[in-house]
């Protein structure tokens, strides 16, 4: 899995997420998560400050994915996911 390209990643994280209830995220590290948001995938940061609420959006690119690959290869193995009531559509 760890020849995995950044698009195939992208569509399995994907795929993963349209499954779950809206609100849920793929808790992709401590701070970072990603969840589907109806369209697509989008990025978010958790704050640094251990509160667990979110912060500012990131894009989920092949940049990002170059840098965080060890990590993100490592989430597929063990996928961890979390319901988050403020993202779901009201």
């Amino acid at each position: 899995m760890s020849e995995m390209s950044f698009e195939a990643f992208q569509a399995h994280l994907a795929m993963l997420l349209r499954d779950l209830p809206p609100g849920t995220t793929a808790d992709l590290s401590d701070l970072m998560l990603a969840y589907w948001d109806g369209h697509g995938l989008v990025g978010l940061y958790l704050r640094d400050d251990g509160s667990g609420r979110l912060d500012e959006e990131y894009d989920l690119d092949e940049a990002l994915w170059c840098q965080w690959h060890a990590d993100l290869v490592a989430w597929l193995r063990n996928p961890r996911f979390t319901q988050r009531p403020e993202l779901q559509e009201g």
